[in-house]
């Protein structure tokens, strides 16, 4: 998908594919999002990719806030039910519980495909002398990548009287 959005960005989503002559014959030089469908993209546009769609999930609440999913155990593990718990509603010791924790792992492992599974590790603290009932929540795992899985690590604060999640870009 973000082989798109770039595409969308540098304006070639529509472009011909250029062609040159060499020794005779006409050959077409791929578009940049060409190039990214069949080579891959880069560490550093990897990284990006994650972090705007890790942005999207923390910020999203899934279905089963607002609906009981427990009749449809398909759609509770499908991207119907796409997003974290709705945290906005939970006092910061509740936060910190360890359910909380495995809450944001599962959303991670259920709709991250490029995070490997078993490598993923959440750990949620209230953030000291915070007025405004803040935690952070600290994520650690490894990103499938070719040859080796890339670490990353990010950090993100959740305003819980606002129900808004802050990813901290420096951090992955």
């Amino acid at each position: 998908m973000d082989v798109f959005r770039e595409a969308f960005k540098e304006g070639d989503g529509r472009a011909l594919p250029e062609t040159v002559e060499e020794g005779g014959k006409a050959i077409a030089r791929l578009s940049g999002r060409s190039n990214a469908r069949r080579l891959g993209v880069d560490e550093e546009s990897l990284r990006e990719h994650v972090r705007n769609h890790l942005a999207t999930l923390m910020n999203s609440i899934r279905l089963d806030a607002a609906i009981d999913l427990s009749d449809a155990p398909h759609v509770a593990k499908s991207v119907l039910n796409y997003g974290f718990q709705d945290l906005s509603n939970l006092t910061r010791n509740e936060l910190t519980a360890p359910m909380i924790s495995q809450s944001i792992k599962q959303s991670l492992m259920d709709h991250e495909p490029r995070l490997v599974p078993g490598s993923i590790d959440v750990k949620v603290t209230a953030l000291r002398e915070d007025q405004h009932q803040r935690v952070a929540v600290h994520v650690t795992a490894d990103l499938i990548a070719d040859p080796a899985d890339i670490p990353v690590e990010f950090e993100a604060d959740v305003d819980t009287g606002a129900g808004k999640v802050v990813l901290q870009a420096d951090r992955i």
